[in-house]
C-alpha cells in the first residue's frame, strides 16, 4: 500500500503525459466499472508477427499461430498514431514476431518519437540495425538472449546465432557513444531456463563489461507440463509458477488474480492487421473487439465488445482462457516524453540481409524463411 500510495503521489505531482487517465481507469477497475473508460495510455503495437527464430514456447516459433502472417501496413499505422498521439504516453513496439524483420521499423518508430509518444521495443537481436535503431531514437530496445554459448542459446532461440547478436549490440552501443544526446536505452535480458541457469554470473559479469543501460534475468514462460519439465530451472527463484500445484500436475502462476486486471482497463493490443484484442495474453486474436484500421481506436475501447470482456474479469475471471497462466501486468508505467534530442538528416538503411522478406509468402505463415537459418560466413 505505501509503495502505491507513493507511486499516486509522484503521478499527481509530476503529471507526465496521460497520468489523469491512468487514475481515473485504474480507480474503474478496482471498482470492477467496465466503462466508459478514458483513452489507453499504453498500447502495444505489432509491426509483424513472422520471425526468424523458432523458440519452442512461442506460437508463431513452434508454428501453431492461428493468425495469418503478414507486416503492418505503413501508411496505415501513421494514420493510427496521429490519432492515438494526444492520448498515447507508451508504446510497446512488439508482439509475436520480430521487429526488425519489418524494414521500416526504425522510420516508424521514429515518427511515433516525434509524436512525443514513448517507445520501447524488445527483440532477438539478429536483425538490429545499429544506424537505424539510434536514427529511430527508440527510448528502449531491449535484446533478449538465450544462452552465452551458441550451443547454450540455440536450445530455444533456435535458428539464432550468439555471436552475430553480440556483434550487434556492440555495434550499437559504439554508435550511441557517437550521438550522447540520444535517448536510446540498451537493454538485455537474459531467458533463464534449465540448460543455461549455470550461466547467469557470466551474462551478469558481460552485461557489466560492455556498458549497456540495464540487465536483466527473465523468468521463463511455459504453456504446459511438458515445458514445464522441459525448460523450468532447477533453481526455483527463477520460477514464476506455483511450484506445490506443479508437484500436483497443475501448471499456474504463484499469484493468481481474483477478478480484477488493472492492464485491460488501461492498455491495448493493436496486430499488424488493425485488429485489436484485449492484451498481450491473446496471441491467436481469439478475442477480437474490433478493427483499429476500420474503425476509430476511441469507438473500440469503449464499445460493447471491450465492454463485455472487461466484466467477464471483474465477474469470472478464472473462466476467461488468456487469464489462465497470468498473474497480471498491474498498471503501466507512464515515461516522460524525452523529446528526440538530435537530428539526423538523412539514414540509409543496409537491408541487404532483408531482401529475402519480399519473396515471402505470408499465406504459408513465414514457414519459408529457409535463408534466415544459415550461419553467417566465415
Amino acid at each position: 500500500m505505501t509503495q502505491y500510495l507513493s507511486r499516486l503521489w509522484t503521478l499527481v505531482k509530476d503529471r507526465p503525459k496521460g497520468w489523469q487517465s491512468l487514475l481515473y481507469n485504474t480507480a474503474m477497475a478496482k471498482a470492477g466499472i467496465a466503462g466508459p473508460l478514458m483513452m489507453p495510455v499504453h498500447i502495444s503495437i505489432e509491426p509483424t508477427n513472422l520471425c526468424n527464430a523458432r523458440c519452442p514456447v512461442c506460437e508463431t516459433g513452434n508454428g501453431s499461430m492461428a493468425r495469418k502472417a503478414g507486416m503492418l501496413d505503413v501508411d496505415l499505422y501513421r494514420t493510427f498514431i496521429d490519432e492515438v498521439a494526444p492520448t498515447t504516453a507508451v508504446i510497446m513496439y512488439y508482439f509475436m514476431g520480430e521487429p526488425f524483420l519489418h524494414k521500416r521499423s526504425y522510420e516508424m518508430i521514429r515518427y511515433a518519437r516525434e509524436k512525443g509518444i514513448y517507445v520501447e521495443t524488445c527483440t532477438n537481436g539478429d536483425f538490429v540495425d545499429a544506424e537505424g535503431t539510434v536514427y529511430s531514437d527508440v527510448n528502449e530496445i531491449n535484446f533478449q538472449i538465450g544462452g552465452m554459448t551458441q550451443a547454450t542459446h540455440e536450445v530455444y532461440r533456435v535458428r539464432s546465432y550468439i555471436e552475430k547478436i553480440r556483434a550487434n549490440i556492440d555495434a550499437l552501443l559504439e554508435e550511441k557513444r557517437k550521438h550522447p544526446d540520444s535517448n536510446v536505452q540498451v537493454k538485455v535480458g537474459f531467458i533463464v531456463m534449465k540448460h543455461n541457469e549455470h550461466e547467469v554470473p557470466d551474462f551478469l559479469k558481460w552485461a557489466k563489461e560492455i556498458g549497456v543501460d540495464q540487465a536483466n534475468i527473465i523468468d521463463p514462460c511455459v504453456r504446459n507440463l511438458q515445458e514445464a519439465e522441459l525448460f523450468l530451472p532447477r533453481d526455483h527463484r527463477y520460477w514464476f509458477y506455483d511450484e506445490e500445484a506443479l508437484n500436483r500436475g497443475v501448471l499456474k502462476p504463484k499469484h493468481v488474480p481474483h477478478n480484477e486486471c488493472t492492464w485491460v482497463w488501461n492498455t491495448v493490443q493493436l496486430n499488424w492487421d488493425g485488429s485489436v484484442v484485449p492484451c498481450c495474453r491473446d496471441p491467436h486474436g481469439l478475442h477480437l473487439v474490433g478493427n483499429a484500421f476500420e474503425r476509430p481506436l476511441r469507438e473500440i475501447w469503449n464499445g460493447s465488445e471491450m465492454r463485455h470482456f472487461r466484466q467477464g474479469i471483474v465477474s469470472r475471471q478464472s473462466e476467461v482462457d488468456i487469464c489462465r497462466l497470468c498473474s497480471g501486468f498491474g498498471v503501466p508505467r507512464l515515461q516522460h516524453e524525452h523529446s528526440i534530442g538530435f537530428e539526423i538528416k538523412h539514414h540509409t538503411l543496409n537491408t541487404d540481409r532483408l531482401e529475402f522478406l519480399d519473396q515471402v509468402d505470408c499465406s504459408t505463415g513465414g514457414q519459408d524463411l529457409l535463408t534466415i537459418g544459415r550461419r553467417p560466413s566465415g
